[in-house]
């Protein structure tokens, strides 16, 4: 119990400090706030930067199985947020990643989401324009 509230408390860090880096105005300290929370909440920006999504779950696993589905959601938050950071085609692929979690999030994890919906919608959205 106190190892699961403990994370619940670590969630809600991590998206008080994604709402801060989102905040930030300039894109290369908006960028240094994002790759900081990679390195901070699932280690190894460079890694989650060339990994496929499958690569990336997989490397989820060092984590404790309760907390696996939360953990593919802050990566999908991450890379839903340096996408805007991001140029062509990498933001593409940014989005791209962020909505396979997002959907894998969506099918396994046992929690509503109507703003994870709403950012699914984006994506494809944002996609389809750019095709």
């Amino acid at each position: 119990m106190i190892r699961q509230d403990y994370f619940i408390r670590v969630i809600r860090a991590f998206f008080d400090a994604l709402a801060r880096a989102m905040n930030i105005n300039d894109i290369e300290d908006r960028s240094k706030a994002i790759h900081d929370l990679y390195e901070q909440y699932l280690g190894g920006y460079e890694f989650y930067q060339n990994a496929t999504v499958d690569e990336a779950l997989e490397h989820l696993t060092k984590y404790p199985e309760d907390q696996r589905i939360d953990r593919a959601e802050m990566l999908a938050e991450l890379y839903y947020v340096e996408a805007d950071t991001r140029a062509y085609p990498i933001n593409e692929t940014l989005l791209e990643r962020a909505l396979t979690l997002f959907e894998y999030v969506d099918r396994q994890g046992k929690l509503y989401s109507a703003d994870r919906l709403q950012k699914m919608e984006d994506i494809r959205q944002r996609i389809a324009s750019k095709s």
